[in-house]
């Protein structure tokens, strides 16, 4: 199984390749997944550039990525995007993902896991090392 992460904590500054917006997504997700890509991974971004879990955020980008394939779909829960509402979006999502990243070594990764267990939601546990 193949799965790729199309933009991850990348900003404009790391060049014009790097899919922001939805639409930028979503065409970039139809690529990948031509190319044999079974999962994708991506970081939801608001207009600023900056990781976002908001579901005004999340929303549109996954039903961008959703029209174009019909592959699972998961995004991240990371501590540094919208850190003191972290578990607040994670709750209000009303199209969560198929599946969402948990980076156990941040401080309080258990929770966003939680809810997200309960909401259906494969954890995928992000170690480093």
């Amino acid at each position: 199984m193949v799965r790729a992460c199309l933009n991850g904590g990348r900003t404009a500054g790391h060049g014009p390749a790097v899919p922001r917006s939805p639409r930028d997504l979503g065409r970039s997700t139809a690529e990948t997944v031509a190319a044999g890509t079974r999962e994708i991974h991506v970081h939801p971004k608001c207009p600023c550039g900056r990781d976002s879990l908001s579901p005004r955020v999340l929303g549109p980008t996954l039903e961008a990525l959703r029209a174009e394939v019909p592959v699972p779909i998961g995004v991240t829960t990371g501590a540094w995007a919208d850190p003191a509402a972290r578990l607040a979006h994670v709750r209000s999502w009303s199209l969560p993902p198929g599946f969402a990243s948990v980076d156990w070594h941040e401080p309080g990764a258990a929770e966003p896991a939680a809810p997200l267990r309960e909401r259906g939601v494969r954890v995928e546990a992000g170690i480093r090392s």
